[in-house]
């Protein structure tokens, strides 16, 4: 069902022992390079074997010596490709290799809409599209990133709606190739990892499962909610992002809950906290959001 991943062979095998166990373990990250980059010194910077230069198309990482949507980060230099290399693109390599993904370290920070949220959101759509690359599937910005003007913790919410979630062989796979990696086996007890909190007024066969996927690169944090399309809260992101989009009032409402909740939980470890307390939201807007369609 899911675009199966190269074997590597040669130097595209990470070298054995390089590597901590994962489902990529020994098969490397694709990374592309355009324009002004020096790939050979790319090359040169990965001494383990992490890596292998692809197409942009293929790629899970792309670096460029100017912008544009396919890129993922800038360089003008080989100083800053070196400490790029160094600060983000090995980590990365290393966490899809080992299975782990790039972890929010500290409390819930909210930072102004920065308009680049989308233009990450679609290249990682189209990145994780043509990994998946079947029919029936439904891609979505999600999250506050996805709303204009709303100040947002800057990770990225993506979601892909699927037909049934009990016909997923081989998308974690298909996933890692992008640089996307399981979060269940690391925190299955976090809010929203395999099961969403049941809201509304739904039928008793309404799903509330689901999978949660999230990105290795320590350089731009995003997130995959994997539902059953039709399914509550696959209804509910969609219904409350355009919302927001469409009621100003509704959108400097719901970041003043935000702000608010951010200042309660400045000393946290992590957001979960932060979380679950922004869904009393929810609470207020219910009737709103309408019913969905499988309900």
């Amino acid at each position: 069902m899911w675009r199966p991943l190269r074997p590597a062979a040669g130097r595209d095998r990470v070298r054995r022992g390089a590597a901590p166990p994962g489902i990529l373990a020994g098969v490397a990250v694709e990374i592309a390079v355009v324009g002004a980059v020096d790939g050979a010194r790319l090359v040169e910077l990965d001494r383990a074997g992490l890596t292998r230069l692809g197409s942009v198309e293929g790629a899970a990482f792309v670096i460029g010596g100017r912008g544009s949507p396919d890129v993922d980060a800038v360089v003008s230099s080989v100083e800053e490709l070196e400490a790029l290399w160094v600060g983000r693109v090995e980590p990365f390599a290393r966490n899809v290799a080992a299975g782990r993904f790039a972890a929010a370290v500290g409390p819930p920070r909210l930072s102004a809409w920065d308009p680049g949220w989308a233009v990450v959101a679609g290249r990682l759509l189209g990145r994780l599209g043509r990994r998946v690359g079947v029919a029936g599937v439904v891609w979505d910005h999600i999250g506050s990133t996805s709303v204009p003007g709303l100040a947002a913790k800057p990770v990225v919410d993506l979601q892909l709606g699927v037909p049934s979630l009990a016909e997923l062989p081989g998308l974690a796979e298909a996933l890692a190739g992008a640089g996307f990696v399981d979060v269940a086996p690391h925190v299955p007890g976090s809010p929203g990892v395999l099961r969403d909190a049941p809201r509304g007024r739904v039928g008793a066969g309404a799903r509330w499962d689901k999978r949660l996927f999230a990105s290795a690169d320590p350089g731009q944090r995003a997130i995959l909610h994997v539902r059953e399309i039709g399914s509550p809260w696959w209804h509910y992101t969609r219904s409350f992002r355009d919302l927001l989009r469409a009621d100003p009032r509704l959108r400097r409402d719901y970041e003043a809950i935000k702000r608010d909740l951010a200042a309660a939980h400045a000393g946290d470890s992590g957001n979960d906290a932060y979380t679950v307390a922004k869904t009393a939201f929810f609470d207020t807007i219910q009737d709103r959001l309408g019913t969905p369609p499988r309900c």
